[in-house]
C-alpha cells in the first residue's frame, strides 16, 4: 500500500535522531563497567538528546481539554500500559529474589507507578525506565502553561536556567539521588532548548554544507571536554563541562542525522514510530537476559558486559521488539501513543 502522504509529513532526519537517541538509551541501561568508555561518555548526553528531540517535535500548544486529551493518548495511557505489562515480570522476579514476600510488597510498585517511579519506604519503582514517559508528559504540561503567558519565551528560559543550576548543584553535592527527580531536572532544559530551536528555526531542517563540519567539530569538542572533565573537582568547571559536552554532542549528532536525511529506510521509520515500545519493554528484556545468563553459567555476581557486547545486545533488543512495533502500528496504535493506525510501508 502506498504511504506517500505519511512519508511527506515526516522528517526523515528526525526519524534518524529518534532511533539514535533510543539506541543510546538502551545501550546506557545495559550493565557495563561504569569506569569505561564509551558508556561513560554516552550516558553524559543520551537522556538530554532524547528530550531535546522530544522538545523539537513538540508544537506550541496551550492548556485546554484538547491538548490534555492528546497528551493522555500519546503518553499517559502508554505509560500505564507498559507498567501493567511489566508487572507480571516484576512479580516473578520478586518471588525468585524474595521467597517469603509480604502482601504489601506486591502493592508497592503499583503505587510507585503513580509517583513517577520514585523509591520510598512506602512505594517503589516498577518499570523504572518509564519515568522518561511520565517526565515528558509533565514537561509538555509545563510548556503549555508557559505558552499561555505574554512573555512565554522569557519564562521558559528562566525556568530552564533555574532548573539547570539546581541540577548541577544537586549532582555535585548529591543531595537527591533518586533517578526520576535527578533525571527530570537534568533533561528539562534540553527539552526547552529543543522546542525553542524548532520555534525559532535555529536548527535548520534541510541539510547544509556546514553540517558535516558541525558534526565532526561537535563530537570532537564533546569528546575532548569529556576527557578533560574526568579529573575536574571544581563545581563551577563541572557545570561548564556538563553543558559543553551535552550541547556539542547534541549539535554534532543532529547534524549527523541531517547528513543521513537522504538515506530512507522503512526500518528506521518504524523504529522511530515505535520508540515508546522500546522504552517501555527493553528493561524487561535486559532483566531476562541477565537472569538467564546467570543461571546458565552459574554466576553469583551481577553481570556486566564489555561495550561491544552491549552494542550487540542493543541491536538484538531492538530487533526483537521490531515485530512488536509492526503489530502495534497495524492493530493497536494506542500502544504507540496513536489514535489511529498508519499503513506500514
Amino acid at each position: 500500500m502506498s504511504n506517500s502522504i505519511f512519508i511527506k509529513d515526516r522528517l526523515n532526519w528526525i526519524d534518524w535522531a529518534k532511533v539514535i537517541a533510543i539506541s543510546f538509551v538502551v545501550f546506557g541501561h545495559i550493565p557495563q563497567e561504569r569506569g569505561g568508555f564509551p558508556v561513560n561518555y554516552i550516558i553524559q548526553f543520551h537522556m538530554p538528546l532524547f528530550f531535546f528531540v522530544s522538545g523539537f517535535l513538540t508544537k506550541k500548544e496551550f492548556p485546554n481539554k484538547q491538548t490534555l486529551k492528546k497528551y493522555l493518548h500519546t503518553l499517559i495511557i502508554p505509560y500505564f500500559i507498559y507498567n501493567i505489562l511489566f508487572y507480571p515480570y516484576w512479580v516473578v522476579r520478586h518471588i525468585i529474589g524474595c521467597p517469603n514476600p509480604e502482601v504489601y510488597d506486591f502493592i508497592k510498585p503499583l503505587i510507585g507507578t503513580f509517583f513517577l517511579q520514585l523509591q520510598t519506604a512506602y512505594f517503589e519503582s516498577l518499570n523504572g525506565v518509564t519515568w522518561f514517559i511520565a517526565a515528558l508528559f509533565l514537561m509538555k504540561i509545563i510548556l503549555t502553561i508557559c505558552n499561555r503567558h505574554k512573555y512565554a519565551e522569557a519564562i521558559i528560559i528562566f525556568i530552564g536556567i533555574a532548573d539547570a543550576i539546581i541540577y548541577l548543584l544537586n549532582d555535585y553535592y548529591m543531595i537527591f539521588t533518586d533517578l526520576p527527580l535527578v533525571g527530570f531536572a537534568k533533561c528539562l532544559p534540553f527539552f526547552f532548548i529543543g522546542h525553542l530551536c524548532k520555534q525559532k528555526k535555529i536548527t535548520q531542517e534541510k541539510v547544509q554544507t556546514k553540517d558535516r563540519y558541525i558534526f565532526l567539530i561537535g563530537i570532537a569538542i564533546s569528546l575532548l571536554t569529556y576527557y578533560i572533565a574526568q579529573n575536574n573537582k571544581c563545581i563551577y568547571m563541572f557545570g561548564i563541562y556538563f553543558w559543553i559536552i551535552n550541547l556539542t554532542a547534541i549539535g554534532g549528532l543532529m547534524s549527523m542525522c541531517k547528513l543521513l536525511d537522504q538515506v530512507h529506510s522503512k526500518i528506521i521509520d518504524n523504529i522511530s514510530i515505535g520508540t515508546i515500545v522500546i522504552m517501555g519493554l527493553h528493561w524487561m528484556l535486559i532483566g531476562i537476559t541477565n537472569y538467564s545468563l546467570s543461571k546458565i553459567f552459574h554466576l553469583s555476581e551481577a553481570i556486566t558486559y564489555p561495550w561491544y557486547i552491549a552494542t550487540l545486545l542493543t541491536i538484538l533488543y531492538i530487533a526483537v521488539l521490531y515485530p512488536v512495533i509492526l503489530l502495534f502500528r497495524s492493530k493497536y496504535p494506542f500502544m504507540l501513543g496513536k489514535r489511529t493506525t498508519n499503513p506500514i510501508i
